[in-house]
């Protein structure tokens, strides 16, 4: 029998190229980027802010961050990812001044929250929830890093859109059975999540939910894989303009929570 994953929060060392390949260089990172900078454009002045990213991976969207002139805490536990990270920013389309605004730390989600940094302004937290062991915990490990009134930027997987894939792909004992967590080495993530429940815990917490976008809301379920990156820029302009429809959002692959704290 496959292995699960263990029951701890995972480590992508020895994964940061397959990330690069199949995520981030891919029109899949290409569509989260795309939500991203309409969400924030609307409703988020990053300019001056002072900003953690959480699990920043190889820092695609710190960049987008520094470049909107914030200043960003980087911080991963995957030694590789970080120093891809770093990599990506030193290499990148950055003035000297916005290069300088960038610090890295390699440290768990759970050990930033106790080393008693000054409050940030934002932080953000893009995939990385679904691959706590103990994601429920969330709220409770980083609410003290963020300033009242601060922002919360939330991604995770959505586990609505991994039973439509399921369904699509005709794997119907998995759906029947209900146990959609990833295998060992794989990528599909340790805890799936509901939007709904997301949701739940961040009003628990004081958050208002300022906007909630769904990311790849049809991309992902075109099974022809040679149609699969067809014309990118309408596939872009048309997963942004059903990204906020209902019924469309609720299945994206993952979900993008703006939250913001109340006090």
């Amino acid at each position: 029998m496959t292995q699960k994953h263990p029951p701890e929060d995972r480590n992508f060392d020895g994964l940061a190229t397959r990330f690069q390949n199949k995520i981030y260089d891919s029109m899949k990172g290409r569509l989260r980027l795309a939500v991203l900078r309409r969400d924030f454009s609307e409703y988020v002045a990053l300019d001056g802010m002072r900003t953690l990213d959480l699990g920043a991976g190889q820092g695609q969207w710190a960049l987008e961050m520094l470049r909107r002139n914030a200043s960003v805490h980087l911080t991963d536990v995957s030694a590789e990812m970080l120093a891809q990270a770093q990599t990506n920013v030193a290499q990148a389309d950055l003035t000297e001044e916005q290069r300088s605004r960038a610090s890295f730390q390699q440290i768990s989600l759970q050990e930033v929250a106790r080393l008693n940094l000054p409050p940030f302004d934002l932080f953000a937290c893009h995939a990385v929830l679904e691959w706590l062991d103990q994601p429920e915990g969330f709220f409770a490990a980083v609410d003290s890093l963020l300033v009242p009134r601060g922002w919360c930027s939330l991604i995770f997987y959505n586990v609505n859109g991994l039973i439509f894939k399921n369904l699509l792909r005709t794997n119907y004992a998995k759906v029947t059975k209900g146990d959609f967590r990833g295998m060992r080495g794989g990528l599909t993530p340790l805890n799936p999540l509901q939007p709904e429940q997301v949701r739940a815990w961040a009003e628990e917490w004081n958050y208002e939910i300022v906007c909630h976008s769904g990311i790849r809301v049809f991309h992902d379920y075109v099974l022809d894989k040679r149609l699969y990156e067809k014309q990118p820029d309408v596939v872009e302009q048309l997963e942004l303009q059903f990204s906020r429809q209902q019924p469309y959002r609720d299945l994206g692959r993952y979900i993008h929570l703006l939250l913001r704290k109340k006090s």
